[in-house]
């Protein structure tokens, strides 16, 4: 199909199921993953993830995480870090000793079963956010909480990542360790300090110059090259965008036009190809994945996602309730998690039934993590 019919019927659907769903209580998030998994090779075979479509969903996935980071203030947010810390390690611990145990008790050699862990590790913040988004809880404690915790869950995976890939290259895990880790620590170090500085300095010039858009085009172009550099710091580019949009959150607020505008690009347009591609990795078939495997697999990343937030943030919300719905927002894996399936295969660590089963645990858990949390808060309510 021509990418750009591709592009409109995948919109069109994903509003459409969207809408359904938001006005029968849900989040729309939901909807708009559906109409991928309808459209794509699970069902009618209409349309097939191609590099046009996965450009615009990181598009999407950087505004996404840009809006969100823009939504939050910058002191606030930092206030929730120690306590998200505590819980991102807690949240990583459980699920990547689950991973390896089941991975061994499958009959998985030692490689297999660190990339079962390490997948089963690290949490999607762009589906954890959107969720938080639709629920009006993003600016909650229980959001803050949630968010702080998956970019460190995301810096944590993508350690891993490089000491899994350092260890099979025969290169041992503690020099890819030691780099990946300083440069993390340099991208944050410079980003919050220098970065933050020279940020705030290009978009307030811009609202001196002569071209009316020039602050709408800065703020994205601002979040594009955090995004950049995140990406070229080993870590996940949404990482970056998520800085950014924190960085500028203050004074994109202060102009509710440029706030609504931005708010308008991502979520609709870019921001829903990207939950709609994902419905696009649904698999036609079942076909060579050892069913009991994947069952355990599933059951392991729900359990153990929810058992690390849980006891991460007892002891700062102390509240098994409220505890409980941030363990549930830290289940979902996405996009890291895919990214890591597909390196492990394309360099021949993993086989293509394993690879399949994490990719079906990981739209399982995006698919069924905004019911969770609607029903989650629900709860609280009550």
């Amino acid at each position: 199909m021509n990418p750009l019919a591709a592009i409109l019927l995948l919109l069109v659907a994903a509003k459409g199921l969207g809408e359904l769903l938001e006005r029968a209580g849900y989040p729309s998030i939901i909807g708009e993953i559906g109409a991928g998994a309808l459209l794509g090779p699970a069902v009618l075979n209409i349309v097939r993830p191609e590099a046009t479509i996965e450009v615009f969903a990181d598009v999407g996935l950087i505004t996404l995480l840009f809006m969100s980071g823009a939504q939050l203030n910058l002191r606030t947010f930092a206030r929730s870090g120690r306590a998200g810390f505590w819980i991102a390690c807690a949240g990583v611990a459980i699920p990547l000793a689950a991973g390896a145990a089941l991975g061994f008790a499958s009959g998985f050699d030692l490689i297999s079963s660190l990339f079962i862990g390490i997948a089963l590790s690290i949490t999607s913040i762009g589906i954890s956010v959107r969720t938080l988004i639709d629920l009006r809880q993003l600016k909650s404690d229980i959001g803050l909480l949630v968010v702080s915790a998956s970019v460190i869950d995301d810096v944590i995976g993508i350690i891993l990542l490089g000491m899994l890939t350092s260890l099979t290259m025969g290169e041992g895990y503690g020099q890819g360790m030691i780099i990946t880790l300083l440069l993390a620590i340099l991208f944050f170090a410079v980003l919050l300090t220098i970065g933050r500085r020279v940020i705030v300095w290009a978009f307030r010039a811009s609202h001196r110059a002569h071209i009316h858009e020039m602050p709408y085009s800065v703020a994205l172009i601002c979040g594009l090259l955090c995004a950049l550099a995140g990406d070229a710091a080993g870590l996940h580019y949404a990482i970056g965008a998520f800085l950014a949009g924190l960085i500028l959150g203050d004074s994109i607020r202060s102009d509710r036009s440029l706030y609504d505008n931005l708010s308008d690009l991502a979520f609709g347009f870019f921001v829903t190809l990207f939950f709609a591609s994902i419905g696009l990795l649904f698999p036609p078939s079942l076909g060579g994945i050892p069913l009991l495997f994947l069952i355990a697999l599933i059951l392991a990343a729900f359990g153990s996602k929810i058992l690390g937030g849980f006891a991460g943030s007892l002891r700062t919300l102390r509240d098994p309730r409220r505890s409980l719905v941030v363990g549930l927002g830290l289940v979902p894996r996405g996009e890291i998690a895919l990214v890591v399936a597909k390196i492990s295969l394309s360099a021949g660590l993993i086989t293509a039934a394993l690879f399949s089963s994490v990719t079906i645990m990981v739209i399982v858990t995006v698919f069924a993590t905004p019911f969770l949390m609607a029903r989650g808060f629900s709860w609280i309510r009550r």
